[in-house]
């Protein structure tokens, strides 16, 4: 993976095989990044995880194998227990015109992806919401109570 940061703005390019969330992972970290928007994806894919929340917490997969085009990638980034947390959907498609999307829980890179993410200056982390069985987004202020 290679990574160009101006500001704000970090783009990450991505080599075949890598894992995609998990770089992306990395790569935040080591530019001290916890909190921002992930503004676009393109590239490839195989074996892409993909799902749709039907609530209680559950996920149900989209069954997909096989390389595909990631033709669009957006998000967020905060922190879950103090560990980075890329959350992102994604759109993806075949030679066919065939496209999907959904929440993205993996993925390796087929051939190359690039990224762009912008940090932010306002902490996020994601906490229990009993109403929805999800990690729903909080603010903190500083002293890290959440707004």
């Amino acid at each position: 993976m290679e990574t160009g940061r101006q500001g704000d703005f970090l783009i990450m390019r991505f080599s075949d095989g890598e894992d995609l969330l998990e770089g992306m992972k990395q790569a935040l970290k080591a530019n001290e990044i916890d909190a921002g928007i992930v503004l676009g994806g393109v590239g490839m894919l195989k074996n892409p995880g993909l799902s749709f929340y039907v609530g209680g917490g559950k996920y149900d997969p989209i069954a997909l194998t096989g390389e595909v085009e990631l033709c669009a990638l957006n998000g967020n980034i905060a922190t879950v227990d103090g560990e980075i947390f890329v959350h992102a959907h994604a759109t993806v498609g075949r030679s066919n015109g065939e496209a999907w999307a959904g929440h993205l829980s993996g993925g390796k890179v087929h051939m190359t992806a690039e990224i762009a993410v912008m940090a932010l200056h306002k902490k996020m982390v994601r906490e229990f919401d009993g109403k929805t069985g999800l990690r729903t987004l909080r603010f903190t202020q500083s002293g890290g109570e959440t707004a």
